[in-house]
């Protein structure tokens, strides 16, 4: 299977209505002091619900708000794409046939979807002054270094408990709400993707796959496992989307081609728990050279992405140059505008590539660790030779009922035909 080239990719994804632009942001955000209050606001309760509304307006200029997605749309799709081509058979070509890989690469985006249809029902809640605990946005990351440090563990946060369990009684549940709940979600995933695959029920296998490979991948995003997931923490702020938006689509061939490389056996993964925290904990070991390549570059050309009227530069491609699948309308109306975000984001690139390129680095390492698990989810599943029932079975059976009927016809012509010659002789 021949890889389709980067501008394939963004037309086919625009077809199935799948957005590469960076997400806009709610309008409210659930405070982190509502989130853990945990009681219900009636309409009887006008006054203490403005109380709160104002405390919770105040408390988010303390707790940053976070977007839970990662590596954006184009993103998923590359690193998907690479995990199935790292596959081994007959595995590799079970999810590359007749149109699964580009299934899997649109299941591997929908929970973004999912959190921006959970972001609707977290506004009308808010409206409403009630309560609303998010459940899908804190899949998406893990806040290693804010989780550990409460419990006054350093890097590499060796201490950290691997198991959902004792991690809920060391730092509980609500701070988990509050930093994520990635590599159970992700492991999860992986176990109800092994289940819908042994039993042949094709649209949960996808549906689950797309979710294990986009929770995996997240945590191979250096800002979706740090508490400094803005750069807010150290005058960077805006990186965040700088990287996954801008960056990977200005540069998206070389990303397609850096993540092919160091292409290795995929093996399977014992303890999935265990492989998702070291690989996280190796995406927060390269949060501190990204900041430093941005900062220099924003050193470099006095470009800031984070300020609010520099953020359309993150969607707008210049109208000049790029195959026209990958340049925005609003970038072709306004003349290209965003050329101005040109010298910054090659001065980043510079910057990241002096450094060994730690964003293409985390693409890559996501790749591979994606390929390990949908093949971790076969093995365990029984490595079924189909994703439908009626192929469910394992191995090929030597002979089909039509064979064993003409063998017997045969057996009886050469049982009956030479005494039938003697009798005439």
């Amino acid at each position: 299977m021949s890889p389709l080239p980067v501008h394939a990719v963004l037309r086919r994804s625009r077809r199935a209505g799948i957005a590469f632009s960076r997400p806009r942001r709610s309008r409210r955000h659930a405070s982190l002091a509502s989130r853990r209050s945990g009681r219900r606001r009636g309409p009887s309760q006008g006054r203490a619900a403005g109380a709160s509304l104002l405390l919770a307006a105040f408390v988010a200029t303390l707790f940053p708000a976070r977007e839970a997605r990662a590596w954006n749309g184009l993103g998923h799709y590359l690193i998907t794409r690479e995990a199935v081509e790292r596959l081994p058979e007959p595995l590799k070509t079970l999810l590359s046939e007749g149109g699964n890989l580009e299934r899997l690469q649109e299941a591997s985006t929908a929970p973004d979807q999912w959190r921006r249809e959970e972001k609707d029902r977290e506004r009308q809640a808010e409206d409403r002054g009630d309560h609303y605990t998010a459940v899908e946005r804190p899949k998406h990351f893990f806040d290693i270094d804010q989780m550990a440090g409460k419990a006054g563990l350093e890097y590499p946060f060796d201490a950290f408990p691997r198991g959902r369990d004792a991690a809920i009684a060391l730092v509980g549940r609500e701070t988990l709400d509050a930093y994520g709940w990635g590599p159970w979600a992700a492991d999860d995933a992986l176990e109800a993707f092994a289940d819908a695959f042994a039993q042949g029920r094709a649209d949960e296998a996808f549906r689950q796959a797309g979710a294990l490979a986009h929770y995996a991948a997240d945590l191979h995003m250096p800002f979706h496992t740090t508490r400094n997931f803005d750069g807010q923490e150290t005058g960077n702020e805006g990186i965040h989307f700088a990287v996954e938006v801008g960056l990977v689509k200005r540069s998206a061939p070389f990303f397609a081609a850096e993540i092919r490389k160091d292409r290795g056996a995929v093996v399977y993964v014992e303890d999935a728990e265990a492989a998702l925290f070291s690989w996280l904990i190796a995406a927060n070991g390269r949060v501190a050279p990204i900041l430093e390549a941005d900062s220099a570059a924003r050193r470099a050309t006095g470009y800031n992405p984070g300020l609010p009227e520099n953020k359309a530069d993150l969607d707008d491609l210049p109208a000049s140059t790029g195959p026209p699948a990958a340049r925005s309308r609003k970038a072709d109306e306004a003349g290209g505008q965003s050329e101005r975000a040109a010298p910054y984001y090659r001065a980043l690139k510079q910057e990241l590539d002096a450094r060994g390129n730690p964003v293409a680095a985390s693409m890559r390492d996501a790749s591979a660790d994606v390929a390990r698990l949908l093949y971790t989810a076969w093995v365990r599943a029984g490595k079924p030779l189909s994703l439908y029932p009626s192929a469910a079975r394992r191995e090929p059976a030597p002979f089909f009922p039509l064979e064993y009927t003409l063998l017997a016809g045969l057996a009886l012509l050469i049982l009956f035909l030479p005494r039938r010659r003697r009798a005439r002789s």
